[in-house]
Formats: structure tokens, C-alpha cells, sequence
């Protein structure tokens, strides 16, 4: 059978036969060659939608009517690429989610993990073979993720879980080429899925958030959450990865078993547990979120990976609250209302005894001083000491 890369460059003619999408093949190394296809691809079309769609928009929701005349800041700047970024993303997943769904739904193994293995008919893994609109799936991903890690290098906002997401890209890219080469591609089908699907209400939440929808923030960060739970920490690792490395030895005879004891299967299942590791590691990000947003009443807070957050949204006050920050060094806040202090210290942003002590002294001073002017506090406390977390969704 030819390979994916002379399949699409047949289908390109318009004196081809028409494709058949469940021909099945052995996977095979030159199926990657449709890659560099690809890398062009996600580029060219992210900049197109960024430059007919995501701008305009981004505009629209952010500022509302009246947003092109408005003055072109940083800060606008900022916050409409974060936006533009979460839409490209959603449109992503939203893609490779009804892509898989609408490949694998209908196959056996979709609700029956037995079916990783065996079928149909006598095929017994690792002699499967795969349909070719799964190989399209695959190779999908496969193309996204790697573009995704230039993507993170040079065109992405920069955030403090840089290492992280770098170090997940990597995982994935793993999984999928070891997966696909090592016919492990129906659990890998299922998996896919499965991620996607919280990721898209993240991508829905942010978008919201950036453009002050509250109510669908909340709505969005709900299901976001009750998916993480369900998919992630539920299904992932007591139904995929309890298949992957225990099933898989219970239903292989004894002459393949041998197979599964390859440095293969340990680097497959090695990878699927870095994963889990992964999940467990934002879901306590999560969690803080979600506790968080209890405290205050539903608010959805800010982006928590934010390299460079904002101290007017992270230090916003009321109208009797107003601050003056200068940074030389270090910050120099004045702070004008005793409520302000206190609910920094409480936050537990500040670290410095001696800081904190005269911060609480001021602010209880406060109290006993009624209908007096009130007094400036100067108080210097280190960068990194200053800003009050504001914890939002995290991928």
C-alpha cells in the first residue's frame, strides 16, 4: 500500500481514484513523510485565522463596540494575543477531537479495551494492522505537537510553566511515534480523545475571561474541571493504562508475550505514566483554582502561568483602595486602605516577618481611626514578594 505521503499527492489529481479510507496497512516509517506537509500547514493557517478572524474578534469581545478606535498599548497588545492564542487552540482541539471521534467511535475498541489487542477477526497484536483514516488521525496529532514545540519557543506568550509544557510536547511526540510504529495505535486512539476534550473548555474558559464573560468563565472552568476528574484521573489511568500494562499480558498468547517485554512496552507504558504524572501535577493547580473560586463567590481568577501579570488587575481595589507602585529594584507600595493591607497578608503573598507584622499594626490601627485622613504606609518589599496570586486555568 502507498505510503500517506502518496496517497495526498494523489488525491491531489483530479484523475485520481477516490480514497479509500478504511484500506488497511502495517504502519510504516515513511508514513511520517507527510509531516513536513504539515509543519507548513498549522503555521500558514494559524496565520490566516489570526489575521482575518482572531484580531477581529479578539477586539470585538475584549473592548467591545468602539475597539478600533481605540489607542494600540501594551497592555491591550498583550491580552489580545493571549486571546488570539486560546483561539487557535480551541480550534485546534475542536478539530482533532471530531476528527478521532468520528474515526474511532464506531470501532470496537472505543468501549472495549479487550479490543486493543485482539480482532478483528485472528489479528492478535503487535500483527494489526490500522485503517487509514486512523494513520490521518495519527499523523494529525503528530504534526500539531511538533509544531507546537516551535511554536512554544518562538511565537507563544512566555509563561513560568514553559519547561513543563515543553517537557509535555516532547512526552507526546514520543508517545505518538512509538505508538504508531510499535502498533499501539487503538489504545493511542482512544487517548487522543481523551485529552482533548478538557482542553477544549479550557481554551473556551480563557477566550471568556479575557473577555470579561464572566458567567460563561465559570460555566467553562466547571466542565473543564469535572472532564480533568472523569477523563484524566478516572478513565486514563483505571481503563487505558490498567489495559496497556496488565491486559495486554492476560490476553496475548505466550508465543507474542515475549513482544510485550521489549524495551517497547516499557517505554510505551513508561511515557503513559509520565503522563498521569503530568495530570496529577495540574490538578493540584486546579484544585487550588477551584478552592479559589469557592472563596470568592464563583469569580474566576487570572491565568496562573502568566509570566508577566498585571498588578492593576492583581491589586484591584475599590474606589478607597488606590495604590502607586514604583519599581526601582524593588516595588514601593502606598497603600491607602487599611482592608488592601490586610487582605494582603492574609493571601500569604508576603513572606517577610518584620514586612508583615508592621503591614498588620497599620491596618488594625486603622480600624480605631474613624472619619480621620487616612495615612500613607510605605512599605518596600521585594519583586517577588509584592504580587498577590491570582490563580487561573492551567493546561
Amino acid at each position: 500500500m502507498p505510503s500517506l505521503l502518496e496517497i495526498f499527492l494523489g488525491s491531489c489529481s483530479s484523475s485520481a481514484p477516490p480514497v479509500d479510507w478504511e484500506a488497511e496497512a502495517y504502519p510504516e516509517y515513511a508514513d511520517y513523510a507527510v509531516l513536513p506537509l504539515l509543519l507548513a500547514f498549522f503555521p500558514a493557517l494559524r496565520l490566516l485565522l489570526n489575521q482575518f478572524l482572531f484580531e477581529v474578534l479578539a477586539r470585538r469581545l475584549i473592548f467591545g463596540k468602539g475597539y478600533d478606535k481605540l489607542a494600540e498599548t501594551d497592555e491591550r497588545r498583550k491580552k489580545i494575543n493571549k486571546f488570539k492564542e486560546s483561539a487557535w487552540k480551541f480550534v485546534y482541539y475542536l478539530s482533532a477531537e471530531l476528527f478521532s471521534l468520528s474515526v474511532t467511535y464506531n470501532e470496537s475498541w472505543f468501549t472495549n479495551t479487550r479490543y486493543f489487542w485482539v480482532g478483528p477477526g485472528e489479528q492478535l497484536w503487535p500483527d494489526q494492522k490500522m485503517k487509514l483514516k486512523l494513520k490521518a488521525v495519527y499523523m494529525y496529532a503528530a504534526g500539531f505537537y511538533v509544531y507546537s514545540i516551535f511554536d512554544l519557543l518562538f511565537w507563544e506568550t512566555r509563561r513560568k510553566d514553559f519547561g513543563v509544557m515543553m517537557s509535555h510536547h516532547v512526552a507526546t511526540i514520543v508517545l505518538i511515534v512509538v505508538s504508531y510504529i510499535c502498533r499501539l495505535s487503538r489504545p493511542g486512539s482512544v487517548i487522543l480523545p481523551l485529552h482533548d476534550a478538557s482542553d477544549i473548555f479550557l481554551e473556551i474558559g480563557k477566550m471568556a475571561k479575557y473577555s470579561s464573560c464572566e458567567w460563561l468563565a465559570v460555566v467553562a472552568f466547571l466542565l473543564f474541571v469535572a472532564s480533568w476528574i472523569l477523563l484524566r484521573l478516572i478513565v486514563f489511568p483505571f481503563w487505558i493504562l490498567r489495559s496497556t500494562s496488565y491486559e495486554i499480558a492476560m490476553i496475548v498468547d505466550n508465543e507474542n508475550r515475549k513482544i510485550y517485554r521489549t524495551s517497547y512496552y516499557y517505554l510505551f507504558n513508561t511515557l503513559l505514566f509520565s503522563l498521569l504524572v503530568f495530570h496529577i501535577y495540574w490538578w493540584v493547580l486546579i484544585y487550588r483554582m477551584l478552592v479559589k473560586q469557592i472563596q470568592s463567590r464563583g469569580h474566576v481568577g487570572e491565568d496562573v502561568r502568566s509570566a508577566t501579570p498585571s498588578i492593576k488587575q492583581i491589586l484591584k481595589a475599590k474606589t478607597t483602595m488606590k495604590i502607586k507602585l514604583k519599581v526601582v529594584g524593588c516595588l514601593t507600595e502606598e497603600l491607602y486602605s487599611s482592608q488592601l493591607g490586610m487582605r494582603i497578608v492574609q493571601a500569604g503573598c508576603i513572606k517577610n516577618e518584620n514586612v508583615k507584622e508592621e503591614l498588620v499594626s497599620i491596618s488594625i490601627s486603622r480600624k480605631f481611626r474613624h472619619k480621620t485622613k487616612t495615612e500613607k504606609a510605605r512599605i518596600s518589599v521585594p519583586l517577588e514578594q509584592a504580587s498577590l496570586i491570582c490563580i487561573f486555568f492551567v493546561y
